[in-house]
């Protein structure tokens, strides 16, 4: 025979009704830990958080009849519905501000041309100048945006011609410290992948892209917080802002902030981080010549704004980190082994010339009119 009504009921509430609200409590459990590991965005978890509060509601409205049987209860309970309605009416009525600025999507279509693409490779000097036209295709195939793309590599090393990328010759188009697919990677150098090809390079961080998206992080906006994240000593704020207006800048539009820049850290270093960017070039405050032109600073000795990346020189067979500065050029005597440097030792051009002896000049023209 069929179970009863009262016996369906009962059969309810011992074991489908606790069984489900058991599943729902773990799937909520594993909410955090998720997003912890980076397994799921803040975005998926909040649609997920959602899911289960619609999934609760309405076990509890299967046991709304039994609530309801007093009359007291069923005033209370109209009451609520009609201001839940009344809330929810205006907020959906309710009009929104228009955000000034959209996202920057990875997926579109180029902002820039090929031709556009490859003159700026070839004028600003980058080994992967000679493939240009390749890598925009690749870069399209990927049904990603070249501006973008472009924007990064420029952004990570000046498209390869300062810092570990150039000095390694490293190929790594996004400062890759992994590969995606680890036949395309001929090594490493200062804890970042070497890339066979330029090709491969570009393919690895078009790959690295496309998880993101998968991820739920399709735009700029949402991936740069974990692709330079702030534990490395980047600013994904600044990151952001210098992508953006770059690719505003190539596609010929006013450049706009997304957001604010805000920082954690001190006035000082935020202001120094400014200097920076209005520079064209990154802070980063865990770096040897960075933490001594903050220390220096903080000293009443400043070596004012960057000109340019640092970069390596070989002078007398002996190798320099150099990087030049508006009032003073920082320098640090390279090891045999780079990986043993003492970066500590950092030192200014204007202490070398008082440790110099001064120049005999010898006269070899006339004094003068």
């Amino acid at each position: 025979m069929p179970p009863t009504p009262p016996a369906l009921r009962q059969r309810w509430r011992e074991q489908i009704e606790p069984r489900a609200l058991t599943a729902l409590a773990l799937v909520a459990v594993n909410l955090p830990p998720l997003l912890l590991f980076e397994l799921i965005t803040a975005r998926q978890a909040g649609q997920a958080a959602s899911l289960l509060a619609w999934a609760a509601a309405c076990l509890l409205l299967l046991r709304l009849p039994g609530l309801l049987r007093p009359e007291g209860r069923r005033v209370a309970a109209l009451v609520l519905l009609g201001v839940a309605g009344l809330v929810v009416a205006v907020g959906t009525l309710w009009p929104r501000p228009v955000s000034a600025q959209s996202s920057l999507t990875f997926k579109a279509s180029p902002r820039i041309s090929q031709a556009s693409f490859t003159r700026i490779l070839t004028n600003a000097g980058s080994p992967a100048a000679p493939h240009g036209d390749e890598l925009y295709s690749i870069i399209v195939s990927y049904g990603l945006d070249p501006a973008v793309a472009l924007a990064f590599f420029q952004h990570e090393s000046q498209y390869c011609t300062t810092g570990a990328c150039a000095r390694g010759d490293l190929r790594n188009w996004g400062m890759l410290r992994r590969a995606i697919k680890p036949g395309r990677s001929s090594g490493s150098g200062s804890g970042f992948v070497r890339y066979s090809s330029w090709q491969d390079g570009v393919r690895d961080w078009c790959e690295l892209m496309l998880g993101y998206i998968g991820r739920g992080m399709d735009t700029v906006e949402a991936a740069v917080p974990v692709y330079a994240p702030g534990s490395d000593g980047n600013v994904p704020t600044a990151y952001i802002s210098a992508i953006r207006r770059q690719v505003a800048a190539w596609s010929g539009r006013a450049a706009g902030d997304p957001t604010l820049r805000a920082y954690d850290s001190s006035l000082d270093q935020a202001l120094i981080t400014e200097t920076f960017l209005a520079s064209s070039l990154e802070f980063h405050p865990t770096w040897a010549f960075h933490t001594y032109l903050l220390s220096e600073a903080r000293a009443g000795r400043p070596l004012g704004a960057p000109l340019d990346e640092s970069r390596i020189v070989s002078v007398g067979g002996q190798r320099y980190a150099v990087q030049v500065f508006a009032l003073d050029t920082l320098y640090t005597p390279l090891a045999p082994q780079e990986a043993e440097t003492n970066w500590g030792d950092v030192r200014r051009l204007s202490q070398l010339f008082r440790q110099l002896p001064a120049p005999t000049v010898t006269p070899t023209g006339p004094p003068g009119p």
